[in-house]
């Protein structure tokens, strides 16, 4: 049966009007029991803050087994497309949504696990700690019998190529290849009717990105799939059909892949579409204007020796560990006019060695120079910006103001620019120059990167694409001298792809430097000189000694916690508190020390190091409250004494325990133990897992403002509040941002449809549980002790 496509279309344009037709369903495609039909009706979805609708009044059908290839120019609405197939819509995003979607006649989060959605960012799919339980949390959600799990799991990781991992791997340890495979795996496990893929191989290398599409097909056969891509070669061979979106968020063409690129071949390559064997575009020409420090061509702007970079990974207990991340045998030179490339497979170091170049990362083994002989990382951050310009790969992160416009002319008011105008600058290399960001050069900039319709909107609403070429023009506007670029060409169109080339390119022609990390070969053929990064070579960590408190689950360390809290009430004196607070410390000294035969050496030293910072605030807060009590309570020096010896006793017990409770376990034993509603449990340890990002955060927001001229100057203390100030408000919306796409990511696998919910893992009571807890009893039997002994 061929499927059925009804789409209002604009005058000239569509296959309907041409009587094409769909390529037929695979044989058995529509047998009975076949699952995985699409019906969409009538659907229109405008964003609140958007004049326009992403798409528009838009009909669809897709039979049960059909693979879909969704193609369209950026800001097309494929995207959002997937997710409304999802019923993810209104998720994390509030505007007008009208129209119907059925899968199967249900509409999408109807059925718990229907539909399976992988997210484009790799990680950002991931839910828990460990492989084994990502895979589960889907078949939690949808009630899966505890027993069944493991078969399903296995099955499921096996199909995407990842049965060799341990089902207790660590999710931050994988790859962004194997993090992709992981996000299918979760899908697949809930043996969706349909599976959608939103450009699942966007941000990887060729290898990985292959290794990713054959696990689709293998994994994916007989299934409904509606898959997002921009360069469409790879797929076209694996699909049934092709469905072309236009600007306006309407459906311009739908067929069989080679009939659809046949018939429309010059008008899809106008569009900006990436045609099979159509040549790259050529880059856009566009006037930037001057550099802002000119130096001659040829000129090595920025150099960086051979480096080492390690990362070092610190644990809620205090413990670390350090890789090795980056380790180049032969330097980095930014040259006036150059363009250098970096390329090598995903995780090989590529967005470490831009980091480093620009002063964020510092070596272990290296340094990184400018042409007058400064240290990068030395270098003023109002002076920096005029040196470099940066697009992170998560060009999220690099936003900072409050509209498109102020984004692209920010960095040129912190060098001391005016908005209407140029401002002329003099300098000892040539004649004056007309330097800055002005309305007018800012404008042209969004209008060469079709933007200019945007420039009242708020960053953080535009899509991907968009945000993407926004930070490729806050980067250049103010004329740096060199621009590393990270990805800078992922998610874009034809078109939009020639523009942020050709900026690129006019860079390097006005006398800058540029260096990219990329898989885009089209971009690699056009630079001067390429790097290929290698991975470091991998090094076996040594055994992670396990801690004597590390053996509780996270209910006896709770109750561990909060016991001492009665002795602190009960507390008759500071004397009795001072001897709580010694046993306290005897506790500590043995819940820190290493289980027996858990490695050399009685302890972690990084364990100790932690709790002396998490104490600190009880420290300050003790002091506080007996300085207020000595104060207000007529100098009183014993009553001063008990009442900051009893703040120390409330906070002391929890800095101690809660540094080993386990997202993961606590929320196993808040839904098993104690038959708290799953939902909230579930979500409160996916956010735990996720309270490590707020440092990445606060780290992006930080970089961010340095180069862009916004860091601290310790001359003048109003800047150091402001950057504060800013990098807290930058930190909450980038945290609010990866809590949005968790909550896609968790509602994409059942979690907002979940009913009764089932368990992977047991929650054990064991009996190191019980002894934590009869230990958390001692200090109110001293304090009772105390009390009876008049002490």
């Amino acid at each position: 049966m061929a499927a059925l496509i009804h789409s209002r279309t604009p005058p000239g344009g569509g296959d309907r009007a041409r009587g094409t037709s769909a390529r037929p369903s695979p044989p058995g495609a529509e047998a009975k029991g076949a699952r995985g039909s699409v019906e969409v009706r009538g659907l229109t979805w405008r964003p609140t803050g958007r004049r326009e609708p992403v798409l528009r009044d838009l009909d669809l059908t897709v039979s049960a087994g059909q693979r879909v290839l969704l193609v369209g120019p950026s800001g097309s609405g494929k995207s959002t497309l997937l997710r409304a197939l999802a019923g993810l819509l209104l998720t994390v995003d509030s505007g007008d949504l009208a129209g119907s979607v059925r899968i199967d006649g249900h509409e999408p989060g109807e059925r718990p696990g229907a539909v399976g959605l992988v997210l484009q960012e790799p990680g950002s799919g991931t839910v828990s700690a460990t492989v084994g339980r990502d895979v589960a949390f889907g078949l939690e959600n949808v009630a899966l019998p505890a027993r069944e799990m493991p078969p399903r799991v296995a099955a499921a990781l096996e199909r995407v190529g990842l049965g060799h991992l341990p089902l207790d791997t660590p999710t931050h340890t994988l790859s962004g290849g194997q993090t992709q495979r992981l996000a299918l795996a979760g899908a697949l496990a809930l043996r969706p009717s349909l599976l959608l893929l939103d450009e699942p191989t966007a941000m990887l290398d060729e290898a990985t990105g292959e290794s990713v599409r054959d696990a689709v097909v293998a994994a994916g056969e007989g299934l409904t799939t509606v898959l997002v891509e921009h360069r469409i070669a790879p797929w076209v061979d694996l699909v049934d059909r092709i469905v072309v979106l236009d600007i306006d968020g309407r459906i311009r063409h739908d067929g069989a892949p080679g009939q659809v690129l046949a018939e429309h071949h010059d008008e899809l390559v106008a569009d900006g579409i990436w045609v099979p064997g159509a040549p790259a575009p050529t880059p856009t020409t566009i006037d930037l204007g001057p550099l802002h420090q000119p130096q001659p061509h040829g000129t090595d702007l920025v150099t960086a020796d051979p480096l080492h970079v390690e990362r070092r990974r610190t644990r809620l207990d205090g413990s670390s560990e350090t890789s090795t991340v980056l380790e180049t045998d032969r330097p980095l030179t930014a040259t006036a006019g150059r363009a250098t490339a970096l390329v090598g497979p995903s995780g090989s170091g590529k967005s470490t060695w831009l980091a480093a170049s620009a002063g964020l990362l510092p070596p272990s083994a290296g340094q990184v120079v400018t042409h007058d002989g400064l240290e990068v990382a030395d270098v003023p951050a109002q002076d920096v910006a005029g040196r470099l310009g940066w697009v992170p790969q998560w060009s999220s992160s690099a936003l900072l103001a409050r509209t498109v416009l102020d984004e692209v002319m920010l960095t040129g008011r912190t060098l001391g620019t005016q908005d209407e105008g140029d401002v002329l600058r003099c300098d000892a290399v040539g004649p004056t120059h007309r330097v800055g960001a002005s309305k007018g050069r800012a404008r042209r900039l969004l209008e060469a990167l079709g933007l200019a319709h945007l420039e009242r909107a708020d960053p953080q609403t535009l899509s991907g694409g968009e945000q993407r070429r926004l930070a490729v023009a806050a980067a250049l506007a103010h004329g740096p001298g060199v621009v590393l670029a990270d990805e800078p060409t992922v998610g874009q169109d034809r078109g939009t792809w020639a523009a942020v080339v050709g900026l690129l390119t006019a860079h390097c022609e006005r006398g800058g430097a540029v260096v990219t990390a990329t898989h885009d070969r089209d971009l690699v053929a056009l630079v001067d000189e390429v790097h290929t990064v290698a991975p470091p070579p991998p090094r076996e960590a040594p055994p992670r000694p396990r801690a004597v408190l590390s053996a509780c689950g996270p209910l006896s360390l709770f109750t561990a916690a909060a016991l001492p809290i009665i002795a602190a009430v009960l507390s008759p004196g500071w004397r009795a508190s001072l001897v709580v607070l010694a046993f306290l410390a005897l506790g500590a000294l043995v819940g820190l020390s290493n289980l027996p035969g858990a490695g050399r050496g009685w302890t972690v030293a990084g364990r100790w190091r932690g709790l002396v910072i998490r104490l600190v605030p009880a420290l300050l807060g003790g002091l506080g409250v007996g300085w207020s009590t000595w104060l207000l309570g007529g100098q009183d020096v014993g009553a001063a004494l008990s009442a900051a010896m009893r703040m120390l006793v409330i906070v002391v017990p929890s800095a101690i325990t809660l540094a080993f409770i386990d997202p993961d376990d606590l929320a196993d034993h808040l839904g098993q133990r104690l038959r708290l509603p799953p939902r909230p449990v579930v979500a409160v340890g996916a956010a735990l897992q996720r309270l490590q990002s707020f440092g990445a955060a606060w780290t992006e927001v930080g970089w961010a403002r340095r180069l862009r001229g916004q860091g601290i100057s310790w001359r003048h203390p109003r800047s150091v509040v402001a950057h504060l100030w800013s990098s807290t408000l930058g930190m909450l919306l980038r945290s609010l941002g990866s809590a949005a796409t968790l909550a896609v990511a968790m509602d994409a696998r059942g979690f907002a449809s979940a009913g009764r919910r089932t368990w992977a893992t047991r929650a054990p009571w064991r009996i190191a549980d019980t002894l934590v807890v009869l230990v958390a009893c001692v200090p109110i039997v001293i304090v009772v002790a105390s009390r009876f002994l008049g002490v």
